[in-house]
């Protein structure tokens, strides 16, 4: 297997991985980010902080919940509960927002936004709506939740015990922000 994709390889893979989910309006949701500049955009102003660091952020969420889906179905968890084509979704598209938010300046390769938002969960689940995509109610939970909402830690995993998909995409999520902390400041690795 390749360690480093190149941006195209990127693209060609989340493309890829959103077709395998044979949904319905599919094809529109591909054609709005790609509008919106999904593939190109970083990923956010404190990590992933380059061009298509966006769909890498979203590829590396997007294998880690899978691989934490099938840790739950193996504990137990029932495969209904945790639909591959709602992983995939909801991985890949948690974060759609900041694709018409930020941009990567290749010369002084620095992260800018040009436009200024709060609440990008939200403003994700909207920018999937106005493509004609559908989310399933899970799927608009997870990526409503994949910041762990602003609620106490017992109120977080109170809502993540009965809502399996929530809990796989905020912990993919934050592993992939993590390994990314570590691989630009090695320092911080534990010892």
């Amino acid at each position: 297997m390749k360690a480093h994709k190149s941006l195209a390889e990127k693209k060609e893979e989340c493309l890829a991985l959103l077709r395998s989910t044979n949904r319905n309006n599919i094809e529109k949701i591909i054609t709005h980010i790609e509008k919106m500049g999904y593939f190109e955009a970083p990923g956010s102003e404190s990590h992933h902080r380059f061009e298509g660091g966006l769909v890498s952020h979203s590829l590396e969420t997007c294998h880690k919940a899978l691989v934490l889906r099938e840790n739950k179905i193996s504990n137990g968890t029932n495969p209904d509960k945790l639909p591959i084509e709602s992983v995939i979704i909801a991985s890949l598209l948690h974060d759609v927002c900041k694709a018409d938010k930020l941009r990567f300046n290749k010369e002084t390769r620095k992260v800018y936004a040009i436009k200024k938002t709060n609440g990008h969960s939200q403003r994700s689940v909207r920018q999937i709506g106005y493509s004609g995509f559908v989310l399933s109610p899970e799927e608009k939970d997870a990526i409503l939740w994949h910041m762990g909402g602003k609620h106490f830690n017992e109120d977080r995993h109170r809502h993540f015990a009965q809502h399996p998909l929530s809990e796989i995409i905020f912990y993919a999520d934050k592993k992939s922000i993590h390994e990314a902390s570590l691989r630009h400041h090695p320092s911080k690795k534990s010892k």
